[in-house]
């Protein structure tokens, strides 16, 4: 996959999707080649390994140009929609509200390096990556997402009707708030607000992928 850009939460917010990301975890061991384990993010650029990547220097410049003049800002990342995908990349996804400033920022990194955007359904946060050969596990995924009472669909009438909002573990990795039940403790989310864009070396399997960098933008 070559370099990508990533636009990541806090590590906060990042504890507790990753509870979310852990629904199906414990049917890894069924499903070798699905539910890799990996960094909550929404793909800002990606650049193919048969290309010369940009420099770490003209990455942060084009940042730096996309984001503007004015006073640094974090970026809101509100969530839309969950949607089952066809792709290894997008099994189970978070639709991302494309406001403006994600747009903005989109159109303008590209613009600023001089490459066509490769960003399938961007701006979204995948949940999990799941195998073709074992493509009835994203439904499963969602499912037990839905059973366990951790999906909410704001401004009521179900699914589809208003915005989605996750019910997250705590994240603090002792238990409390996550589990299934009634919702105690848990912590709805319906957006995070990123502060930092990762370069991330996507080549090999998953959980092989590095950070090369972290750029604040605050």
């Amino acid at each position: 996959m070559g370099i990508s850009l990533w636009i990541v939460p806090d590590e906060q917010d990042t504890a507790r999707l990753k509870t979310i990301m852990r629904t199906r975890e414990h049917e890894r061991e069924h499903f070798p080649s699905s539910y890799p384990a990996f960094h909550p993010h929404v793909t800002l650029a990606s650049f193919p390994p048969t290309s010369a990547p940009p420099s770490p220097s003209a990455i942060r410049a084009a940042l730096a140009a996309a984001l503007g003049p004015g006073p640094p800002a974090a970026i809101p990342i509100p969530f839309e929609s969950i949607v089952i995908g066809e792709h290894f990349f997008r099994s189970v996804y978070v639709a991302v509200a494309p406001t403006p400033e994600l747009r903005a920022l989109h159109r303008d990194v590209h613009a600023e390096l001089g490459v066509v955007p490769r960003t399938p359904a961007y701006p979204h946060v995948s949940l999990c990556y799941v195998d073709d050969k074992d493509a009835d596990e994203r439904r499963r995924f969602l499912a037990e997402l839905e059973r366990s009472g951790r999906v909410r669909w704001e401004g009521g009438g179900g699914e589809g009707k208003g915005r989605v909002s996750l019910g997250c573990g705590d994240g603090d990795g002792d238990g409390d708030g996550d589990g299934d039940g009634d919702g105690a403790g848990w912590v709805w989310m319906r957006e995070f607000v990123a502060r930092e864009v990762w370069v991330a070396k996507c080549d090999g399997p998953v959980e092989d992928w590095t950070v090369l960098d972290k750029i604040s933008i605050v």
